[in-house]
């Protein structure tokens, strides 16, 4: 943390935003509640802001978010994230072991908005979006591999979908076809860099930074 921006690991089973059913238990309600104790947020002198997260992760996966504490620092990042300036890095645990032990996927990303389903082709289809996927082996026994995965398109489960397309789904997934474990899919958001090649305002400080849990 610092005068711009809080890292936060979100823990398995909290929500980033909330929903209809649930406003209050949220990561980003959590993360306005520390500042408004710490004394950096004063929602009553505050007209049009408000601290807001950057970055979204399913409710089961664990990992960093990116907090803003200020307008500018919130406009500039999801800025950059946009631009692909900030890299994102997960580690996470599948059957098998994906042959070749690197490599960059790429697919076409198709969601269904009725069942939260999403599919990945290897060809294009019609509607689909086209995601990258970069996964390298860290360790294997034969039956599963711990794989870090650098994400260079940003949708919704693409992890989970892009490596269950190819044979080899998240342990503990079942949505996606994964061995069913203790209620998640043993997935993580470990590392950020901060990779700017445009100027970043009153966050270019943080250019060549990394951060990992």
């Amino acid at each position: 943390e610092d005068q711009n921006i809080l890292l936060v690991n979100k823990p398995i089973g909290l929500r980033v935003h909330g929903d209809q059913g649930e406003t209050e238990n949220t990561l980003v309600h959590q993360v306005q509640q520390y500042l408004i104790e710490k004394g950096d947020y004063c929602p009553e002198q505050e007209q049009s802001f408000s601290p807001a997260l950057c970055n979204r992760l399913d409710r089961n996966t664990q990992g960093i978010v990116i907090a803003a504490k200020n307008a500018a620092s919130l406009r500039i990042l999801n800025q950059k994230i946009q631009e692909r300036q900030i890299q994102k890095y997960y580690l996470c645990m599948v059957t098998g072991v994906p042959k070749p032990e690197h490599q960059l996927l790429v697919g076409y990303w198709k969601k269904n908005q009725k069942n939260n389903l999403v599919t990945i082709s290897p060809q294009p289809v019609p509607d689909g979006k086209k995601v990258m996927t970069e996964y390298t082996v860290q360790k294997q026994n034969g039956e599963y591999s711990l794989l870090e995965i650098q994400l260079h398109t940003g949708r919704s489960h693409q992890i989970r979908a892009h490596l269950a397309s190819i044979g080899h789904p998240l342990v503990g997934d079942v949505k996606y076809g994964g061995e069913k474990q203790k209620g998640y899919q043993c997935l993580c958001a470990y590392k950020l860099k901060f990779q700017f090649d445009t100027d970043a305002g009153i966050l270019n400080y943080l250019n060549q930074q990394e951060f990992s849990l």
